[in-house]
């Protein structure tokens, strides 16, 4: 039970997870939630526009992110768009050749641990443009670059599910 309720949190506390900053896009940036629309019963199950902004007040990157949760598992998508093309899109142009990549996370509790304990098995999913790749051939470079992006994600994500915020000390 604690694991789902770690995951409601983790994933419908829009004030938790955008500091957690458990992106490579938004790490060491400042992120704000710019409008969102419900989706679902949970007031935190939404479509969220998310700017992430640099110290100096300069917008990195837009996110458009999908936030979900259940009793029994929770999932964040999200994608970065341009801005020009969220704006084409928000005064009513047409969605069908945008091109997105969204990749995310989802977090499912798992069964008991041997000690007696519980844990969660937490999924990720990327999608990136390489334009040095072929269908034969991944340089080294990229495969060094993917296997860093999920490694820090990962320890991000660990790190958010063992703060002590998440464990109520």
């Amino acid at each position: 039970m604690y694991i789902a309720c770690f995951q409601r949190d983790l994933v419908t506390d829009h004030s938790k997870y955008i500091d957690l900053q458990w992106d490579i896009l938004t790490c060491g940036h400042v992120v704000k939630e710019t409008g969102h629309i419900d989706n679902g019963c949970d007031h935190g199950n939404r479509v969220s526009i998310l700017e992430v902004k640099s110290p100096e007040d300069q917008i990195v990157v837009i996110l458009l992110q999908e936030s979900y949760t259940t009793f029994t598992s929770s999932y964040v998508t999200f994608a970065p768009v341009e801005a020009c093309t969220l704006d084409m899109i928000l005064n009513g142009g047409s969605p069908d050749h945008v091109p997105i990549l969204p990749s995310g996370f989802s977090i499912l509790p798992d069964g008991p641990t041997r000690d007696g304990g519980s844990g969660s098995l937490v999924t990720m999913a990327f999608q990136i443009l390489d334009n040095s790749s072929s269908a034969t051939y991944i340089p080294p470079e990229s495969v060094a670059t993917i296997f860093k992006l999920v490694t820090e994600t990962a320890e991000c994500i660990k790190a958010a599910m063992f703060s002590p915020s998440n464990l109520g000390t």
